[in-house]
C-alpha cells in the first residue's frame, strides 16, 4: 500500500511539474483533446467526440501505427461546429517517441510528441504546430483491466490562414488532464480535460471522451 501511494504521488507531482514547465515541452487541430496516453502505439483508431464551448462540438477519428518499439506516427480527420462560424475540417499529422518507460525506481512513463495540424472552413482557418510531452503511470485493476491517469502540457505555434482581424500567428500552452481505462488488451475508454486556446481566441475549458481499439492485440490473442 506504501509503495502504491508512493507511486501515485510521484506521477501528480511529475504531471504538475510538466504542467508548470509546458513552455519546454501532441496537439491537435482545433480545441480537443489529443486523447494521447503515455504510451507508444502498434496500432491502434480512437473514435472520440469533444466540447468546448463557443470553440463547438468536434467529431473526429484518429490512426496511430507503430513504426518502432518506441515510435509511432498518428494522424486525426474530423469536423467541428464552432459557434459563429461555418463547420471546420480537421486534418494533420503527428509523431510521437518514448522517452522515458515505467521503472521502480522513476514509475513514470514518458513520451515526446509533434506535429502539423490543419482545421479550415470558409471563414475561418488555423495552422498549428504543437509540440508537447504526455506523462503518468499505468495501475493494473483486476479483471485484466488498468487505468492510466496522465497529463499531457503541449506548446503550440497557432498561424491564422484566414481573415483572423489581423491576429496573425500566435504562440499558446494549452494542456490536457486524462485518463485512459483498458476494459481489455483491445479496448479502452478515453477522457480527458483540455484547457488552452487557439490563436488569439479566449481560452476555454473543454471536456472528451473516446474509444480506443487495438486491432493487433485482437489477432494476438487468436
Amino acid at each position: 500500500m506504501k509503495s502504491r501511494t508512493s507511486t501515485i504521488v510521484a506521477a501528480l507531482v511529475a504531471g504538475a511539474a510538466s504542467i508548470t514547465l509546458a513552455g519546454a515541452a501532441d496537439a491537435q487541430a482545433w480545441h480537443y483533446p489529443a486523447f494521447q496516453p503515455p504510451t507508444i502505439s502498434t496500432r491502434e483508431f480512437t473514435f472520440a467526440v469533444a466540447g468546448g464551448g463557443d470553440y463547438g462540438t468536434a467529431g473526429l477519428a484518429q490512426w496511430r501505427e507503430g513504426i518502432g518499439p518506441d515510435t509511432h506516427l498518428a494522424f486525426d480527420v474530423g469536423f467541428d461546429s464552432p459557434s459563429g462560424n461555418s463547420t471546420l475540417f480537421m486534418l494533420g499529422g503527428a509523431i510521437g517517441q518514448r522517452l522515458m518507460r515505467s521503472t521502480q525506481q522513476v514509475p513514470l512513463d514518458l513520451i515526446l510528441t509533434g506535429g502539423l495540424y490543419g482545421a479550415f472552413s470558409s471563414d475561418l482557418s488555423y495552422i498549428r504546430v504543437p509540440i508537447g510531452v504526455s506523462v503518468g503511470h499505468r495501475f493494473p485493476l483486476q479483471g485484466g483491466m488498468a487505468i492510466t491517469p496522465y497529463v499531457a502540457p503541449r506548446l503550440s505555434v497557432d498561424a491564422c490562414v484566414s481573415d483572423c482581424f489581423g491576429t496573425g500567428t500566435n504562440v499558446n500552452v494549452d494542456f490536457d488532464i486524462g485518463a485512459d481505462w483498458e476494459l481489455n488488451p483491445v479496448l479502452s475508454l478515453r477522457g480527458a480535460l483540455t484547457v488552452g486556446k487557439v490563436g488569439a481566441l479566449p481560452s476555454k475549458t473543454g471536456f472528451g471522451i473516446g474509444l480506443a481499439f487495438r486491432p493487433e492485440a485482437s489477432s494476438a490473442r487468436r
